[in-house]
């Protein structure tokens, strides 16, 4: 009875040191809205985004070297890229082109990259802007915004 006491005991101990596996909203993450021209980029954690900045995207190693610094900067677990998907949930070109680049992102920053279905998110993020009364200015510029929406599709999906 002892021993059978005894490894139970030693067993719960185990167990209780054992850390405990975060839920995907207690994870970072980095939400990414690709195109050939910017790189939308948001934060995300607990279902809260963040749009963060919007990264050039000529040079796509700079580019990557940037998301891989948010990425240790803010501690993200993974990377969340837009797809663009048609309708009818196929491939596009430039979602070819988005999984290309996140290949090399997963390879050079050694984190996981999930994909969501970007659809709409530059009409609903100009949106967003507009409604906010923001400049025109800064309305040609709602990759980061895009981003946001990208991250909060997949918080929603998770």
């Amino acid at each position: 009875m002892f021993l059978k006491t005894q490894t139970e005991l030693i067993w719960k101990l185990k167990m209780s040191k054992k850390k405990k596996e975060k839920t995907t909203e207690e994870k970072n993450y980095i939400g990414i809205d690709y195109g050939d021209t910017n790189i939308g980029v948001a934060i995300g954690k607990n279902g809260f985004v963040t749009p963060l900045k919007i990264i050039n995207a000529r040079n796509q190693n700079a580019a990557i070297s940037e998301l891989i610094r948010l990425g240790l900067e803010n501690k993200a677990e993974a990377f969340v890229v837009g797809i663009p998907l048609t309708a009818e949930g196929k491939e596009t070109a430039q979602s070819l082109k988005n999984r290309h680049f996140s290949k090399l992102l997963r390879i050079l920053s050694k984190k996981p990259v999930l994909f969501v279905n970007e659809e709409g998110t530059t009409q609903e993020a100009l949106k967003n802007l507009t409604d906010m009364e923001m400049p025109r200015k800064r309305r040609n510029y709602s990759d980061d915004v895009a981003a946001g929406i990208i991250l909060k599709r997949f918080f929603q999906e998770s």
